[in-house]
């Protein structure tokens, strides 16, 4: 005699796609402090991921334009705060994820063709390396792809990318103030 555990669908517990599709649900459905904190988690990994193989074969970043901020003597004003945690967050989401999304889902691309799009314009726009752009990529691409679940569960795609990506911001200024590291 067999024996398996179901889940409620009916799909064995073990089953890779059941545990797939729970995870998209979770997200989905998340309250915003759980989602941005989902969300904060997967981009500091994936970061963490990109850059390994170029700190352990000793690439060096190329520079395409100045940071905002100085690294080497940090300075933040109210204006600068501002801009990297409120209005930034603000109008990327409005134009990389939400615009993005609207424009592509008429044209009726699919899930990953959108995704694609949207992390490329993200990476693109922010150019202030080479490094950098790799890893807004990626950022961008879970920033999207988390959008698309929050929409399909119309669970405010727009305010939980938008405080999602402000949190981030929030990680990465703490982690440079604190710890001199980006």
């Amino acid at each position: 005699m067999y024996l398996s555990l179901k889940s409620s669908n009916n799909l064995p517990l073990y089953n890779p796609m059941y545990n797939i599709h729970r995870l998209k649900e979770i997200i989905g459905k998340a309250n915003m402090i759980q989602f941005c904190l989902i969300v904060l988690i997967a981009v500091n990994l994936t970061k963490a991921i990109v850059h390994l193989p170029f700190k352990i074969l000793r690439i060096n970043d190329i520079q395409f334009n100045e940071p905002l901020i100085n690294l080497e003597k940090p300075v933040l004003t109210v204006d600068l705060l501002l801009d990297i945690l409120v209005f930034a967050p603000i109008i990327e989401t409005a134009l990389y994820q939400t615009l993005i999304f609207k424009f592509t889902k008429w044209l009726n691309f699919n899930d990953i063709t959108i995704v694609l799009i949207s992390a490329v314009c993200f990476g693109l726009m922010h150019n202030y390396s080479l490094f950098y752009m790799i890893s807004t990529f990626f950022t961008g691409s879970i920033l999207m792809y988390t959008y698309i679940l929050r929409a399909k569960y119309r669970n405010k795609p727009y305010w939980s990318i938008t405080l999602a990506h402000s949190t981030i911001n929030v990680l990465a200024l703490l982690m440079l103030l604190v710890f001199e590291i980006l």
